[in-house]
């Protein structure tokens, strides 16, 4: 195997890591805020949501980093969060006070900058790994075609042997004998190679089920949930059952439940 980490541009990992660092501080600025009104639960927003109606869901998405929310979706909320009183029903819609309108308006934009900056590099590395991983497996591939020819050609010569009634039949039993070994030889190669084709990250990589991603930083509580169906980058191996995952949204966290992943 020759193949090792899929080499990414520096101007592509820093507008990747430009948008990481965008959105954390929005996501850590949105949390303060909502701390400073009193933490109002997610169903009591709800509630008082009005245009658009916040969901649960979303609410847990832009609090948590796990997507940046829409212009409308933030400003409803920082209206919401910031006025817990609903409006009376027979007045015109709520809006968002100007001066928080306008400072959390310019935040959204300078991270949705930077996200549209991060998608043609995140589209690179995805398809450099997509190579990488082809071009391991037709490694892989070329190595059991070859241990099976050889295999082959050893049980054939063993059994010529045998057919000939040559003297020394103990020398086609050592023949059988050492091309079982050679082929236990030649799989144990293979299964490391193809472990090796799909082990060495960057790689993407999907879960059979919900599984929790915990902070580079350390702490008790996961920062997300990887959940089937979606494909996830793995970027660093920390062992050999932890790999350091990146979601598409730039998050990044440990994950240590990887038996039964899919490899793409």
């Amino acid at each position: 195997m020759t193949q090792g980490k899929p080499e990414v541009d520096e101007e592509d990992a820093a507008a990747i890591a430009a948008y990481d660092a965008a959105l954390r501080d929005f996501t850590i600025e949105l949390n303060r805020l909502h701390i400073a009104f009193g933490a109002p639960s997610y169903a009591a927003i709800v509630k008082a949501s009005v245009r658009p109606k916040l969901t649960k869901a979303g609410i847990n998405e832009a609090l948590s980093g796990k997507r940046l929310p829409s212009v409308d979706a933030l400003l409803e909320f920082v209206r919401v969060v910031t006025s817990p009183l609903p409006p009376p029903v027979d007045a015109p819609a709520a809006r968002c006070r100007p001066e928080l309108a306008e400072a959390w308006r310019t935040r959204w934009q300078e991270v949705k900058f930077a996200q549209r900056q991060a998608q043609a590099p995140w589209r690179r590395l995805r398809d450099t790994a997509r190579e990488t991983l082809d071009e391991a497996y037709r490694e892989a591939q070329a190595m059991r075609a070859a241990a099976h020819d050889e295999a082959a050609r050893i049980v054939a010569e063993a059994r010529r042997r045998a057919g000939a009634a040559e003297p020394a039949v103990g020398c086609s039993g050592e023949l059988v004998k050492s091309a079982a070994f050679r082929l236990e030889d030649i799989t144990a190669k293979e299964r490391n190679a193809v472990a090796a084709s799909g082990a060495t990250p960057p790689f993407w990589f999907a879960v059979p089920e919900p599984t929790p991603m915990f902070s580079e930083g350390g702490g008790p509580k996961p920062i997300a949930e990887l959940v089937p169906g979606s494909w996830y980058l793995a970027v660093e191996r920390r062992g050999e059952d932890v790999l350091l995952a990146q979601c598409q949204d730039g998050r990044r966290g440990f994950v240590y439940e990887v038996s039964g992943i899919q490899i793409e």
